[in-house]
């Protein structure tokens, strides 16, 4: 497996992600089979999903959510609109699910905008990096995969990793249901989500600060390419068959835990 670093110039405003990756400065070339892993933030701002702040009149409900959560305002007014879900919060932050994605503040970041601006989730991941590797197809005749990345942290862990907003080209799911274990057991519940695994690479790569890398080009990998159209489905599950929101809740309802 070879991992290669894209370095791009930083964006603010609208532009051709096919063309930026295509005609990069290190004339880095795209081949058959590659993954590429993409900064969600780079394809929001490629789709002009950039907001200036001046523009956002909070609702009375974000006004009154922002004081339980000490949030700017306006800010709490895009993660009204942006979540799917809000799971509850504490200071700074509020637990959303965007995409069906578990996000802090719907993802919502102040650190990648320009100033006064904040950048928000791609509006449809799955059918934007869907167009974009079609368009590898169409005008480099070559067949990629494609990872829509963004950081997490997980529960009860320090550091970020990278998540899977996204993804389009390959298998994303391994199910190793019905093979072994080192010790001959059969296994019943365990699947590989290929996707996310990727995305940490990504992220690795990429970095959390200055590193202008928003395209990381995973080669070399062992993986089942497909056509097939993915969907948010095929890697994520309803919150409410989820082992941390089901067990949190449960938690929460218990006054004697």
């Amino acid at each position: 497996m070879e991992v290669i670093p894209i370095h791009l110039d930083r964006e603010s405003s609208e532009f051709d992600l096919y063309e930026k990756i295509s005609k990069n400065k290190e004339k880095i070339n795209i081949e058959d089979n590659d993954v590429l892993v993409i900064s969600s933030k780079y394809l929001s701002i490629s789709e002009g999903r950039v907001k200036k702040l001046t523009g956002i009149k909070p609702s009375s409900q974000a006004t009154q959510a922002s004081k339980s959560y000490h949030i700017n305002p306006k800010i709490m007014e895009l993660i009204l609109r942006e979540s799917d879900e809000i799971f509850g919060g504490l200071y700074g932050f509020v637990l959303t699910s965007v995409h069906k994605v578990l996000a802090p503040n719907a993802g919502i970041d102040k650190s990648n905008a320009p100033n006064g601006s904040v950048v928000l989730y791609p509006k449809y991941p799955y059918h934007s990096i869907e167009i974009l590797k079609q368009k590898f197809m169409i005008n480099s005749w070559k067949r990629v995969g494609i990872v829509l990345s963004d950081s997490r942290i997980l529960p009860m862990r320090k550091g970020t990793v990278g998540v899977a907003l996204a993804c389009c080209g390959f298998e994303p799911v391994i199910d190793l249901k019905g093979t072994f274990d080192l010790f001959g057991n059969v296994l019943k519940y365990t699947s590989q989500n290929l996707a996310d695994c990727l995305a940490s690479i990504g992220t690795m790569i990429m970095g959390e600060s200055d590193a202008s890398t928003p395209v990381i080009i995973i080669r070399g990998l062992n993986i089942k390419m497909t056509d097939k159209p993915v969907y948010s489905d095929t890697l994520n599950i309803d919150s409410k068959f989820d082992i941390y929101v089901r067990g949190l809740s449960k938690r929460n309802a218990s006054s004697y835990i």
